[in-house]
């Protein structure tokens, strides 16, 4: 019964950490700029929608850029981007985001290249 009870225990507790971790993401800075710049009506963090998932984009930018994904998401962000993820069968085009700044653009990117697990 004492045996039982610790399994239960262990796994509720993972089970919260798991949730913890999750809502953390959620509530970083990057995640707070991109859902209120309208950037998760056609991304997420791990399925494709009309964009590439954030997990996808911060794989693929690091396996092609290492040292500079992080300027090439900003870049995308800044100005635009169209016909990379075609292999994926995504061919909408996003639009510039210039307008947010370098800071806001640099915490998203910096947000999107955690999401890489």
């Amino acid at each position: 019964m004492k045996k039982g009870f610790i399994a239960l225990a262990a796994g509720a507790l993972l089970v919260l950490s798991m949730t913890n971790i999750s809502s953390a993401s959620d509530k970083s800075e990057g995640y707070k700029l991109a859902k209120a710049n309208g950037c998760l009506a056609c991304h997420a963090v791990d399925q494709n929608k009309v964009g590439p998932s954030y997990k996808v984009v911060a794989q693929r930018n690091k396996k092609l850029y290492g040292d500079k994904a992080l300027e090439e998401i900003e870049k995308a962000i800044e100005k635009g981007s169209k016909g990379k993820f075609k292999d994926l069968g995504i061919t909408a085009v996003m639009p510039p985001y210039n307008y947010l700044g370098k800071e806001k653009i640099e915490t998203i990117s910096k947000w999107i290249l955690q999401q890489d697990k």
